[in-house]
């Protein structure tokens, strides 16, 4: 049997640092450096000379890594310098320093400061992006999202696919943008508190900028008169149409990265979430990731039909609870004028809500991170058995490959959906254990 298995465990692990090394995460998994806490500072003096994975509350980079950077955080700000590719996700990401490779960043506000430096391309997918005057991205920019404010230099193309653009900085491409159609009457909010202020819908183009090439941009109606400097290249406007392409010049480039950035994006969200909650289990619940994961490698058969009972019961019955809860809410609500009906809605929407969203988190993640650990464990042991007791390695190891295969087309997919039955499966027959423990150990009678 152990014959069988080292090829495919060999082939596997190969498999996963080669394709790591083609994205660019140099270093096998052991060496990379990871911290996590609260806050996490890297001081300015302080030099790391490899890849860096950082998670914290509020994390802050002063120092210079030379290696790739990936954080994630409520709060994170990078000031040094990066001399790889920085994945960056968090509700607030400010880049002040320089990136010498690739910025792929998500999170509700992403700010590139007035002395910040892309050396490659800048990838975004969140809520809002600002970049000020000053900062510089060498290559293209990518731009998915609400807001984009772009007030700095983009070296080639802008590809924007957001519901308000503003530009008052220089571009020495194309730009190609998705826009909303205006609305005046649109209320600047800033939706959370430290979050940036909710522009209106629409294509502004400020009397400043500079568009070296050609603007070509998609909307509802016409915005020529938001376009106070004229691009070099020219304006297109086209309506969109379902099912017809634009007529407007391609630009294969930024298309191809485009489909790129989504797939890494994809990828890095998932990496950084398995990672993080990884973490916070061999901090918090050693014991009971070990108990789930030996369910996992024991009964994985009896642990796969479990998981497909327990996720279609789960949903059906959120279903059920919900038409419950609006039913009484209704009744209540004609015998008592509504007296009670906002406190019902309140209480049964709400505790519904927590516990579905409590639920899809345990099936999206929780699922994966049990049989990644467990595949990982299984490999360590065989390939590299001085690493089989160090925890934080076989987790790593487990989530990068795990990550790497469900980002494989069609063979992601069934990857995923064995996962997720398998794990959801383990942490059921976990829970109905943990259940019967105190009914096998009855209340000792007294003595007669």
């Amino acid at each position: 049997m152990s014959t069988r298995r080292r090829p495919h465990l060999r082939l596997a692990v190969a498999l996963s640092l080669a394709l790591i090394l083609a994205l660019g995460l140099a270093g096998s998994a052991a060496a990379v450096e990871i911290r996590g806490g609260d806050e996490v500072t890297i001081g300015k003096d302080e030099v790391i000379d490899d890849d860096l994975i950082l998670g914290g509350s509020r994390v802050v980079v002063d120092g210079t890594v030379n290696g790739d950077l990936i954080v994630g955080g409520a709060e994170v700000v990078i000031n040094g310098t990066v001399n790889g590719s920085l994945v960056a996700g968090g509700q607030s990401v400010t880049l002040n320093g320089k990136v010498n490779g690739s910025v792929y960043a998500s999170g509700a506000s992403v700010t590139l400061g007035s002395e910040a430096s892309v050396g490659r391309n800048l990838f975004f997918a969140g809520y809002s992006l600002t970049t000020r005057g000053g900062s510089a991205i060498t290559r293209d920019a990518l731009v998915n999202g609400y807001q984009g404010i772009l007030g700095g230099e983009v070296g080639r193309d802008v590809r924007a696919n957001v519901s308000a653009l503003e530009l008052d900085g220089k571009v020495g491409g194309d730009v190609q943008a998705d826009v909303a159609e205006p609305d005046p009457t649109f209320p600047r909010i800033a939706f959370m508190p430290g979050m940036p202020t909710m522009i209106e819908p629409g294509l502004r183009v400020g009397p400043e900028a500079v568009i070296e090439g050609q603007l070509t941009y998609s909307s509802a109606v016409e915005q020529a008169n938001a376009i106070e400097a004229p691009p070099e290249g020219g304006v297109v406007y086209q309506t969109p149409q379902p099912g017809e392409r634009p007529e407007a010049r391609p630009t294969p480039r930024v298309s191809f990265a485009f489909n790129v950035f989504n797939w890494f994006i994809a990828r890095g969200r998932e990496f950084i979430t398995l990672l993080v909650f990884g973490a916070l289990m061999l901090w918090k619940g050693p014991a009971l990731l070990s108990m789930v994961t030996e369910k996992a490698r024991t009964q994985a058969l009896p642990a796969a039909g479990w998981g497909l009972l327990v996720i279609i019961a789960g949903y059906v019955g959120a279903f059920v609870l919900g038409v419950l809860i609006l039913a009484l809410g209704i009744l209540l609500g004609i015998a008592t004028l509504g007296g009670l009906s906002d406190t019902v809605f309140g209480i049964g929407f709400s505790g519904l809500g927590l516990a579905l969203t409590a639920f899809s988190f345990l099936v999206g993640y929780g699922s994966k991170l049990v049989v990644a650990y467990l595949v990982s464990q299984l490999a360590v042991r065989r390939l590299t058995p001085q690493y089989a007791g160090n925890k934080a390695v076989v987790l790593v190891v487990g989530v990068v490959l795990y990550v790497i295969l469900r980002g494989i087309p069609l063979l992601g997919w069934l990857v995923g959906i064995v996962v997720t039955l398998v794990g959801v499966g383990a942490m059921w027959l976990a829970f109905r254990e943990w259940r019967a423990r105190p009914a096998a150990t009855p209340p000792t009678a007294a003595a007669a």
